[in-house]
């Protein structure tokens, strides 16, 4: 039975790898939520071959049987171009079709952003082997430089390239597929991870009496004083703080854990505010741009190497386990100060009833008075 644009919709959204066909050896190839034509014939030497049609998201069912009826009538006819097998193919080959047929799917800094990450991490080695001689260990060498774990990153996003590159060829199994052997290849690699330097906590009031009523200023030491990480502090608006119930809500939107996260404001921080803006503008605003302040001006520019405005929430962590030898604020307390965790009500309302909520403003006035020398 031919496919309906309904079945080929539902079949990618069903979040399932499958292969369904269409009839006359055409077939859609559903990996990783994405759908690909693919059509099979039988050569002239007796082999059979495939060849892609195009992308599910571009090429309707209707449009991949004409394409197919087309290429048979110049088989017929003896013009048709035979695709070379999958097993000759060089990964650098497939992988720059592979770029091709899905430019359309990607805004224009995508495209940019996916070659450059072949361009800069994939050998020449790797791009002259075959797809179908390529191994897991093949693709965790070429992953380990730019590793950081699974996650948003330079090597999660080029393991996924790398995966749809060897799913459009139709390689089975995908040695580049995360639930496979390259997840045990490259799980050790998160050990390895450098944490950024910390200045040690007995230095941070010190430090923090030397800065001025600056915009960056201001902004470095409300992220010191509310723990939280560095993206968060610096993009902070105005529409995300209650002044009434002295309580910042960060956004899910802005959260690492995409998890509501509200921050106890002390009077240490509101002093940091300035003169409140527009609900949309940011707290902190750059003086050049108008924009959210960049990284450089924060930790190049602004932090005493080699530490980090990020490091400060180990500072604040450090302190806080010594504090009466670690009874007076128990780790629980601490990570949920800092949202290194994700266990607390998205409710305002629960954040504001709970008991951990105000064991936390305890926590944060002790370190506004700490880091202020008050």
């Amino acid at each position: 039975m031919a496919l309906t644009p309904q079945q080929v919709r539902d079949a990618i959204s069903s979040g399932q790898d499958q292969k369904l066909y269409d009839g006359h050896s055409l077939h859609l190839l559903v990996r990783n939520g994405r759908g690909y034509w693919v059509h099979r014939f039988r050569a002239s030497d007796g082999k059979i071959h495939s060849r892609g049609v195009g992308s599910a998201a571009t090429v309707t069912p209707a449009a991949a049987r004409r394409d197919c009826a087309a290429f048979m009538t110049d088989k017929r006819r003896g013009v048709a171009v035979i695709p070379r097998r999958a097993k000759g193919e060089a990964f650098g080959t497939a992988a720059d079709a592979y770029l091709s047929n899905h430019s359309a799917e990607w805004t224009p800094r995508t495209r940019a952003d996916n070659k450059a990450l072949f361009a800069n991490h994939v050998p020449a080695e790797f791009n002259a082997r075959p797809v179908t001689a390529i191994t897991a260990e093949h693709v965790a060498d070429v992953l380990r430089p730019c590793w950081n774990g699974p996650g948003n990153n330079r090597g999660s996003r080029l393991r996924r390239l790398i995966e749809g590159v060897l799913n459009a060829k139709d390689v089975s199994p995908n040695p580049a597929r995360w639930n496979g052997p390259v997840k045990g290849l490259l799980s050790k690699k998160r050990a390895d991870v450098k944490h950024r330097e910390a200045m040690p906590y007995s230095q941070v009031p010190a430090f923090v009496a030397t800065l001025s009523d600056g915009t960056e200023d201001r902004a470095g030491k409300f992220v010191i004083l509310t723990g939280v990480r560095r993206k968060e502090g610096l993009g902070a608006k105005w529409g995300e703080f209650d002044f009434t119930n002295r309580v910042w809500n960060v956004s899910v939107e802005r959260t690492k854990k995409k998890r509501a996260h509200a921050v106890p404001l002390t009077d240490a921080m509101l002093a940091c505010l300035g003169e409140p803006g527009a609900p949309d503008a940011f707290v902190f605003p750059s003086s050049r741009t108008g924009r959210m302040l960049g990284n450089k001006t924060c930790d190049k520019e602004w932090v005493p190497q080699p530490f980090t405005l990020h490091g400060f929430r180990t500072s604040l962590t450090t302190w806080a386990q010594e504090q009466d030898n670690g009874r007076l604020y128990p780790m629980p307390i601490i990570k949920t100060a800092i949202a290194h965790n994700a266990t607390e009500n998205e409710s305002d309302a629960a954040y504001l009833r709970s008991d951990h909520f105000k064991a936390r403003r305890e926590l944060m006035e002790h370190w506004s008075r700490f880091v202020t020398g008050s």
